[in-house]
């Protein structure tokens, strides 16, 4: 298998030191984290304009940040700003013409507002499906099982759990799809 480049963008659930960075570089690719805990789609779009090259030399980038452009604002009111830089996150991932996944985290926190978390998570996936991206929804697995039984916290899955999801990412690389044509 050729070595590959993964660049993940996103929240806390990608930042843990054993977890989806460590299933990426176990199968031998390279995984560059750009991730930060706590943050929304603006440090995403942040980080893919500050770090261009590396997102234009990637074979795969994750994109993640469903938990905090929900947390940011978390009000029906000041969802069209929080909107406004998903829009803008997802059309610079869409010419960038890289196999892109979203994943979409676990969204359990009880203060959050549901009508907020609704609206943000399905806001992400129909951007998704709007560019041909990839989406991988831990939040729909969490929702129709009992498997947040075995979480690490409210909104972080385990290390082990992470790193599982890592390597299956990355033996499958050749399975997920590029942009389509818009």
């Amino acid at each position: 298998m050729n070595e590959k480049n993964v660049v993940l963008l996103g929240e806390s659930h990608f930042a843990f030191k054993n977890g989806v960075t460590q299933g990426i570089l176990d199968t031998g690719f390279k995984c560059f984290n750009l991730s930060l805990g706590g943050t929304p789609s603006l440090q995403n779009l942040y980080e893919l304009i500050r770090n261009k090259k590396l997102l234009e030399n990637a074979d795969l980038i994750i994109t993640g940040s469903n938990t905090h452009d929900i947390a940011q604002y978390n009000s029906i009111d000041l969802f069209p700003k929080s909107y406004q830089v998903m829009n803008w996150l997802y059309k610079e991932l869409y010419f960038l013409k890289k196999k892109i996944i979203c994943f979409i985290a676990p969204t359990p926190q009880k203060w959050l507002n549901k009508n907020c978390v609704k609206y943000v998570n399905t806001l992400h996936i129909k951007l998704a499906i709007k560019y041909g991206f990839n989406v991988i929804n831990v939040n729909k697995k969490h929702l129709e099982s009992s498997y947040s039984l075995i979480q690490r916290d409210e909104a972080h899955d385990f290390d082990f759990i992470m790193r599982e999801l890592g390597r299956n990412i990355a033996n499958n690389i050749e399975n997920f799809s590029f942009p389509k044509k818009i």
